[in-house]
């Protein structure tokens, strides 16, 4: 394995042309989601300020208060997120591009729920594999270790409806353990967030803790071989995630990981801050925004052609 790609909010945010626009960073998300209705556009103006300051402190306080709504927000976040798909010149395309498709072994990891990097890996005639690192040539591995909004639940012939779940803060287990249906169309997940009255898909919550509700035993494996090709990379990027050290499951494997990393982003001193402070070598700031990077990102993968 020659490269792992490891993408935050900020991503997907500053790739480039997306319709129907960019998604917005964690600060900004709040508001976007309150402006789409559902549950966001319930919550008191008290609660409001919290999610607006910090979105993981306003959710926390949110099970609190309205646990019993946990998984209509995800079904909300799902909802909000499905529709986002990138345009020509996006950063995303040209990453597959100088990465040749899937010919250069690459992995693709990230916390966000969008689907930008699928869009992108699909219309370069490429397959996505969410099922770990062992792909044929067509194959990109897609690891989402916070979910996804196209990770539906599959509960069969089974209806599960008119429930409300109440799940202590910071609990392990999940509500329900089935395998995943991966929705294919923005189409699907719309669907299921509208007919469903009781479940919702997997995602880990916006909160510390990161709790998955539904399908957490597949969130756990993908995380697991998050970290199994963390140990196998010879080169990291780090592309829109900031340092967020209640992250222990991301910046603790970094930190003593072997593979150099390239940090990508605009908070440069917390990630020169964090190296110094872990002790991590070959920490580099490659650039402040992803697109960039991507002539950077280019020249160490050999990759002369105009982008």
């Amino acid at each position: 394995m020659s490269s792992l790609f490891l993408f935050g909010a900020g991503a997907s945010c500053f790739s480039g042309p997306c319709s129907p626009n960019a998604p917005p960073l964690g600060a900004n998300l709040f508001q976007a989601l309150r402006a789409a209705g559902g549950v966001a556009a319930t919550v008191d103006d008290d609660l409001a300020k919290v999610f607006e300051k910090d979105f993981e402190a306003g959710m926390d306080r949110f099970l609190v208060e309205r646990n019993a709504q946990a998984s209509e927000f995800l079904r909300d976040m799902a909802r909000f997120f499905a529709p986002f798909e990138p345009l020509p010149e996006n950063s995303y395309f040209k990453l597959l591009t100088l990465l040749g498709g899937a010919r250069k072994k690459s992995v693709i990891v990230t916390t966000n729920y969008d689907l930008l990097i699928e869009h992108a890996i699909a219309q370069s005639g490429c397959l996505i594999n969410y099922g770990g690192l062992s792909t044929d040539n067509k194959n990109i591995p897609v690891l989402k270790i916070h979910g996804s909004c196209n990770f539906l639940p599959d509960t069969g012939q089974a209806q599960i409806a008119g429930i409300a779940f109440k799940v202590p803060p910071n609990h392990k287990g999940a509500i329900i353990q089935t395998k995943i249906k991966i929705a294919q169309r923005a189409s699907e997940i719309i669907e299921f967030c509208e007919n469903q009255d009781s479940i919702g898909p997997a995602l880990a919550l916006y909160s510390p803790a990161k709790q998955v509700l539904y399908c957490s035993d597949f969130i756990n494996q993908i995380q697991q071989w998050w970290l199994e090709a963390l140990s196998k990379a010879s080169r990291i990027y780090v592309i829109g995630l900031r340092v967020h050290l209640v992250d222990e499951h991301i910046w603790g494997p970094l930190a003593s990981a072997v593979a150099p990393i390239h940090y990508v982003g605009r908070e440069p001193e917390d990630f020169e801050a964090w190296a110094k402070n872990t002790n991590r070598k070959s920490a580099y700031v490659l650039a402040d925004s992803f697109e960039a990077a991507i002539p950077k990102i280019a020249t160490h993968h050999g990759y002369r052609k105009p982008l």
